[in-house]
């Protein structure tokens, strides 16, 4: 089993340095899955559907700063390891037949990285948070002035979790 598996494996020929990136991608993402949950955050109810949020810091006082900017650090990591990922895929033409279906998996799952790292970028709830809500959503084409025509405030994320 382990000379099936392991030892000789059948490689392409041309196999070499640029394959590295999707299973980069997945060992950073595990970091950030990782750091993310070591703190421990929870929503707490408080009354009529209005949620508080309470740290529950187990990973300690020492170590904590690094578990913040291991996970900041590696948003960026991440998207940098992402964006090569798909360069060597765009390098090598595996975006043609016949694995355009896959391809069109990874532009999903790209997409919904990029949500899930707008969503991670409002959570400290900040001026950092608030300003870069604004401009993501000014580039949604649609004009914060027009709320009643579907435009999206930015403000109005904010006032999820919060009580009035």
């Amino acid at each position: 089993m382990l000379k099936e598996h392991a030892t000789e494996y059948y490689a392409a020929k041309n196999f070499n340095g640029w394959y590295v990136f999707g299973v980069l991608a997945m060992v950073v993402l595990a970091i950030q899955l990782i750091t993310g949950h070591l703190p421990d955050d929870e929503l707490q109810a408080v009354g009529r559907g209005r949620l508080r949020l309470r740290r529950v810091h187990h990973a300690g006082r020492r170590v904590g700063w690094l578990i913040r900017y291991m996970h900041s650090t590696g948003a960026s990591a991440f998207f940098i390891v992402v964006y090569l990922h798909m360069f060597r895929a765009m390098m090598y033409g595996s975006y043609k037949n016949p694995r355009e279906l896959l391809w069109l998996i990874g532009m999903v799952i790209y997409l919904a990285l990029m949500a899930e790292g707008f969503l991670g970028y409002l959570l400290p709830w900040g001026q950092m948070s608030y300003w870069g809500a604004q401009v993501i959503v000014s580039r949604s084409g649609r004009s914060r002035h027009r709320r009643g025509a579907g435009g999206v405030d930015p403000r109005r994320l904010f006032h999820l979790g919060t009580s009035r």
